[in-house]
């Protein structure tokens, strides 16, 4: 059985709200929704969501430049964090693009479970290569199709968030861990494209703000350190990026680029 139908009790339908079970090849709801699974055994619960502007070279890119150690820290200060807070129960990663984050965090996830949900398909499908324990879903954060009061720790990394649709899935007691750019955040790329971008510097107070409105704050920290790029990291980081999305390769002088400053501030968080 493909672990995701294992864990249909953690699943609702997100189109009326019901209770979820197993088939052989779907997951089926009591009115009669049915959402497939792929091949690679992850959920679709989004089917008629239109492709978005991320495609598999970009989450190619992602993975290979998260894998060369460059959120190194940030991942091992998470990691605690979930100890700390959430050393039991089901994780949420909210917007988990192609899973490398959830990977590195859990990377056995036979000792709980472990959801990737993320709207874009190329995205999950690259995900779920190689099999393991991870339950992958394509899925809306605005409509999770999560049970009520299942989750015990949501991360929700670089990545937009809903925060009503958080606490609602989260288990009294439960933490969002989220993790924003802070204003140094890759600040070599948007000094390589300072020219063609619609706002030069970046502020993370109003986010950090509708955090701090919405969850009672367990505490943040600041994480920053700057390593030397390879031509290839360089090239990797650039197609990753949302910053330079819309821009043609040539207007981009790569090879300028030899360093890259990771610079975030991480939040722990419970519903109010």
């Amino acid at each position: 059985m493909k672990p995701i139908l294992a864990r249909a009790d953690l699943f609702r339908c997100p189109l009326c709200h019901g209770r979820l079970t197993a088939g052989e090849t779907s997951l089926r709801c009591e009115g009669g929704h049915d959402f497939a699974l792929s091949k690679k055994g992850y959920a679709d619960f989004c089917p008629s969501a239109k492709a978005g502007a991320y495609d598999d070279a970009l989450f190619d890119s992602r993975s290979r430049f998260i894998a060369g150690g460059f959120y190194g820290e940030p991942i091992e200060r998470l990691k605690v964090l979930l100890d700390t807070y959430a050393p039991e129960g089901p994780i949420l990663d909210a917007g988990c693009g192609e899973g490398s984050f959830l990977k590195a965090l859990v990377p056995e996830p036979a000792t709980r479970p472990c959801i990737g949900l993320d709207l874009s398909r190329p995205g999950i499908r690259r995900a779920a290569r190689g099999g393991g324990g991870w339950l992958w879903a394509v899925g809306d954060l605005s409509r999770l199709p999560l049970q009520t009061s299942s989750m015990t720790a949501i991360v929700n990394i670089l990545s937009p968030a809903n925060y009503p649709e958080f606490s609602r899935v989260l288990r009294p007691g439960g933490v969002v861990l989220k993790v924003v750019p802070g204003e140094r955040y890759l600040c070599e790329v948007r000094a390589l494209v300072k020219d063609l971008l619609r706002h030069e510097a970046y502020s993370n107070e109003r986010v950090v703000k509708l955090f701090k409105d919405n969850f009672e704050m367990l505490g943040s920290w600041e994480l920053c350190c700057t390593r030397s790029l390879s031509p290839a990291q360089a090239a990797d980081l650039v197609a990753m990026t949302p910053m330079t999305q819309g821009i043609q390769k040539e207007q981009l002088n790569t090879a300028a680029l030899d360093s890259v400053t990771i610079h975030l501030h991480i939040m722990a968080g419970r519903p109010r």
